[in-house]
């Protein structure tokens, strides 16, 4: 068998829930050959239901603050606590991996499908119990039963440590599995199916009748996901732009989907318009003297950077001694202990939203800004800060603007 023959599919759990395992079943089996497939699983559904990875996580929270007075903590008791977790967490994808494999083999018998785990499928993480990384896959079982007439249902979102301990990825860690195996595959598709029938030119709840684009660079679906749109996790593209791999992104009930690949021309100036929604922009204020000022700004950003929080709209204003960024609201109290150890003055500002305008086509081609500044200054919105990049313009509003905002955009650029 060819490897290049081998297609991968990725099932969320958007999608996945349990009154739809049987239509899923029926896609996959409708769509793709058997023993020439791999398909990776997402764990059953979103909260409420009680084997979404939300819920298991839940269970954990729930105990901590019901026993709140068991306090004695120690590094490897917190290790320890950390593989209990993982290995309650990562259940999750073994119920959903043997659960559709059933589905697929009571629909059709001759598909042979078969539920592995992260042990069974040789996927090897770095020793973190969460948040791990996958540093490879060992795919001689998978290969081995595909030439054998089986078609793997492999679990996303765990791994094994090099210990042979079960650990647990990112979150969106499924199309982190998937988009490994496919490159170690050297799989011809990948196909990502959610709950949408693809890219829309904007998010569907602001924006109803945002329309499916048919087609998009790679880089563009990067930059989508990078600026907020959830279609597709930005670590999973960043394994598949090192391949010639097609991404697929689809619905089990549309006929409407997108293609993205290294190699596609898309027709439109703009593909989609992407938001960030829940930012804090800080401004930092740096003292005036050269040596310290450039001293503290490393030190600053090495602190950032050891709490792994990513940051976003950067400015360097070193000649006004001033340093500004955005993270996510959730980060803002880590990064407020950071600057107040560091005896440092800044300000924040709150409740803001990032707008992203993306499109391939939009590189080297004037008067962009100029619609986006004309949309909106129409509605009168407050842009309080521009970025851009080669197939992007992304603006920073007021969360009270957001939609707003995007709405102008979608008429500007897609009616």
């Amino acid at each position: 068998m060819s490897s290049g023959q081998i297609k991968v599919i990725k099932i969320g759990g958007s999608i996945f829930r349990k009154e739809n395992v049987i239509d899923i079943a029926e896609f996959v089996v409708k769509n793709f050959e058997p023993y020439k497939t791999i398909i990776v699983v997402s764990a059953l559904g979103r909260p409420p239901y009680p084997y979404s990875t939300d819920e298991l996580l839940r269970l954990f929270e729930e105990f901590k603050n019901n026993n709140s007075n068991c306090t004695i903590e120690s590094k490897l008791s917190n290790q320890l606590m950390d593989i209990s977790k993982s290995f309650v967490v990562s259940c999750g994808e073994n119920i959903a991996a043997g659960l559709l494999a059933f589905a697929i083999n009571y629909v059709n018998p001759l598909y042979r499908a078969i539920p592995l785990n992260a042990f069974q499928s040789g996927i090897i993480t770095t020793s973190k119990a969460e948040d791990a990384d996958i540093i490879d896959v060992n795919v001689t079982n998978i290969i081995n039963l595909m030439e054998e007439k089986f078609t793997p249902v492999i679990c996303g979102f765990q791994g094994v440590s090099k210990e042979g301990y079960i650990t647990t990825l990112k979150r969106g860690g499924t199309d982190i599995t998937a988009a490994f195996i496919a490159k170690i595959v050297k799989s011809q598709e990948i196909h990502i199916i959610k709950d949408v029938e693809g890219l829309k030119s904007a998010p569907p709840s602001i924006v109803p009748n945002s329309i499916t684009i048919e087609k998009c660079h790679l880089d563009e679906l990067a930059e989508s996901s990078y600026n907020g749109n959830p279609i597709i996790n930005p670590e999973a593209i960043n394994i598949i732009q090192e391949t010639d791999t097609k991404v697929i992104i689809r619905s089990i009930f549309s006929d409407k989907y997108t293609t993205s690949s290294k190699n596609t021309t898309p027709d439109n100036l703009v593909s989609n318009l992407s938001v960030k929604e829940n930012v804090t922009k800080f401004a930092i204020f740096l003292p005036p003297q050269m040596k310290n000022k450039t001293q503290i700004l490393d030190t600053s950003l090495n602190k950032i950077y050891q709490n792994r929080i990513s940051l976003d709209f950067i400015n360097l204003d070193i000649p006004n001694n001033i340093v500004s960024f955005i993270v996510d609201n959730n980060q803002e109290e880590k990064i407020r202990n950071i600057l107040k150890d560091l005896s440092l003055d800044f300000k924040t500002i709150h409740k803001l939203s990032k707008v992203s305008v993306i499109g391939y086509n939009m590189r080297g081609k004037p008067g962009v800004m100029y619609r986006i500044n004309k949309a909106l200054l129409s509605e009168k919105v407050l842009i309080i800060q521009a970025q851009d990049s080669h197939i992007s313009i992304s603006l920073l509003v007021p969360e009270k603007f957001m939609k707003t905002t995007i709405k102008s955009l979608h008429r500007e650029f897609f009616e």
